[in-house]
């Protein structure tokens, strides 16, 4: 009898291993949320039926597949709570452990990385805070048995698995990226000493100075608000050719200066007769000029008046500096508001797969419970369909709020200038001011007063009319100052002697006074006077677009606000109905289109919340933009 049914056992197990490492790595490429049973099914060359045989829903072979993920921390828990184990080999095993595990399982690692970023109100996500919380429970106790020095108080065994967790965590981030032979052999070694050390004998900070340069990529993967801004602004490709335009335009102040300063300038010549030229006088040629000619002399010159137009170029040029600072302040002010929106975006899309999953789940649950009607002779088989055809419709609406989060990553790590296979965690949610806007009575005012875009447009003007100056000059006599120090020489052979040397000096003043250019002058004056017109219209113009910016925003955030205020008690009220609808449903008294209407209800209901809430957080970044913030 055992002969005939060990196979069957074997080969069962065998099938339901297969099922659950190809779960794990499906999940590790998409997600576990965009992951379906119909796919796992496909990519096994199994039925569905055979599928259901082993786990009868989506959740309960995920739940499989976070036990197999855990059998090696129960195999590690009686590792290292035998007797007389010191601490430094006690997290020496736990490390080992969890990178024997790595290599056993490569796909792990991914998945549960999935998992961390998965929205923090999903069913997996509270799954997987659970686990993480009972193991640490665990960590704790066997931590801090021992005996003497090796006996850990409470507070100090959580500092060490606050230790413990971020190295892990940096090993499925490195196994990741570079696969686990990347990882040290003697690494869990090495980080068991310090940390033990550290427990011994050394502060805690120190500890954390000491792995550092370990853990810092871990840490680095959370990204507040704030940090996210500070990150574009160092690495946005916009931001950072604005600043290095600003560099340009400082160093052009210093190239008009140099315009003002005297000219220093050095010559010198070499002539080689080859045949000496001639003259005649009174019909007898005469040889002029010796074989060898040296020249040399040392100039300078100063402009004294140009009609202005030195000082005027100065001018223009501290202006272009300043108008590089405005444009730099343009480009980061763009990039804040776009990364902040993003931001919110990806939040919203997150909310709005949490809610997805959440309807999914009631369809699932509620399925069941039809199920169970059926089963007792309650529902008809018609119901149950109804349902199952209920969930299978919910499913795509899941898998595209997951994409569109995927998406919406990409498009912020692009604004925050990194790799899009990087791996990033938003540690912020959907706050903002929700008080509404405030007074508009003072916004046009201070808009026009931060906006650098407005200050970058009154600069244009500025320099065009300083253009005007400019072109004037032209008009104007040019008077500079000369000095020159000369050297001539000449001999058949080598370099001349003193006898064949002539040295002279001259300075003076040159005056050049223009008369007539065919009219280019004056037409050049009257282009520059037509662009600083235009420049007038466009400031103009400018400032209307400004204060129409600033109506819409506030306008926006004003309609935003009051559309939360009208939903944050609906939600709340869709759950109550929900709850009392199931009640009744499995008492009889409610109808199955009735609790799929208020299932429905609470969908929409959160949905809408949600997206008031993005729409308040977007649109307060939106009008403080305007408004120069």
């Amino acid at each position: 009898m055992k002969s005939n049914t060990t196979p069957k056992i074997t080969k069962g197990d065998k099938t339901r291993q297969r099922i659950i490492e190809m779960a794990a790595e499906l999940m590790a490429d998409k997600g576990p949320d965009a992951v379906s049973m119909r796919e796992i099914s496909a990519k096994l060359k199994i039925t569905k039926p055979v599928l259901y045989y082993y786990f009868k829903d989506k959740d309960e072979l995920i739940k499989a597949s976070f036990i197999e993920g855990t059998k090696h921390f129960r195999e590690l828990q009686a590792e290292i709570s035998k007797p007389g184990l010191t601490l430094e080999q006690k997290l020496a095993k736990i490390f080992s452990n969890h990178v024997e595990f790595i290599k056993r399982y490569p796909n792990m690692p991914k998945c549960a990385l999935k998992i961390m970023s998965s929205p923090s109100t999903s069913v997996l996500n509270s799954m997987a805070l659970e686990l993480k919380q009972q193991n640490r429970e665990s960590l704790i106790r066997i931590l801090g048995e021992g005996a003497g020095k090796d006996n850990l108080s409470r507070h100090n065994a959580d500092t060490v698995i606050h230790m413990i967790s971020a190295a892990i965590t940096h090993f499925m981030i490195e196994s990741r990226e570079r696969g686990v032979e990347s990882l040290p052999k003697d690494l869990p070694q090495r980080m068991a000493k310090v940390i033990a050390a550290g427990i011994k004998g050394l502060k805690t900070a120190l500890v954390i100075i000491l792995l550092s340069p370990l853990l810092a990529k871990a840490g680095a993967l959370d990204l507040t608000l704030d940090g996210a801004v500070e990150t574009a602004l160092k690495n946005n490709a916009t931001v950072v050719t604005a600043e290095q335009t600003r560099h340009i335009y400082k160093e052009r102040i210093k190239e008009y200066w140099g315009t003002v300063y005297p000219q220093l300038s050095a010559s010198a010549g070499y002539t080689r007769n080859i045949e000496s030229p001639s003259f005649f006088i009174g019909g007898n040629k005469i040889k002029s000029g010796l074989n060898n000619a040296y020249s040399a002399s040392l100039d300078l010159n100063q402009v004294i008046w140009a009609g202005g137009k030195v000082y005027t170029g100065i001018r223009m040029a501290n202006m272009y500096a300043d108008d590089s600072d405005e444009q730099l302040k343009t480009a980061q002010n763009g990039i804040a508001k776009a990364v902040k929106q993003m931001y919110y975006a990806v939040l919203l899309s997150s909310s709005i797969a949490a809610i997805q999953r959440e309807t999914l789940d009631l369809a699932s649950q509620h399925l069941a419970t039809i199920q169970a009607q059926y089963k007792q002779g309650i529902a008809s088989d018609l119901s149950v369909l109804r349902q199952q055809v209920e969930v299978s419709n919910s499913e795509p609406a899941l898998t595209q709020a997951l994409n569109l989060y995927e998406e919406g990553l990409i498009e912020l790590k692009n604004l925050l200038g990194l790799d899009p296979e990087a791996d990033i965690t938003l540690a912020d949610g959907l706050t903002c001011d929700k008080n509404g806007p405030g007074d508009i009575a003072g916004m046009y005012k201070t808009a026009l007063a931060n906006r650098p875009e407005y200050r970058d447009a009154t600069i244009q003007r500025n320099l065009y009319r300083e253009m005007i100056k400019i072109e004037k000059a032209a008009h104007y006599p040019y008077v500079s100052a000369f000095a020159s120090k000369g050297f001539q020489g000449q001999a058949d052979s080598g370099f001349p002697g003193s006898a064949a040397q002539s040295w002279s000096t001259t300075a003076g003043l040159k005056l050049s006074l223009p008369l007539f250019a065919g009219g280019s002058t004056s037409s050049r004056v009257r282009q520059a006077s037509l662009q600083a017109d235009i420049a007038e219209t466009n400031l103009r113009e400018l400032e209307r677009k400004i204060k129409i910016a600033v109506k819409e925003a506030w306008l926006s955030l004003n309609e935003a606000s009051l559309r939360l205020q009208s939903q944050t008690t609906s939600v709340e009220t869709a759950r109550k109905a929900l709850a009392a609808t199931e009640v009744r449903f499995r008492n009889g008294l409610a109808s199955q289109l009735e609790l799929n209407d208020t299932s429905l209800a609470l969908n929409k209901s959160q949905t809408l919340y949600i997206q008031a809430l993005h729409d308040t957080c977007s649109a307060d970044a939106e009008l403080k933009w305007t408004l120069g913030e």
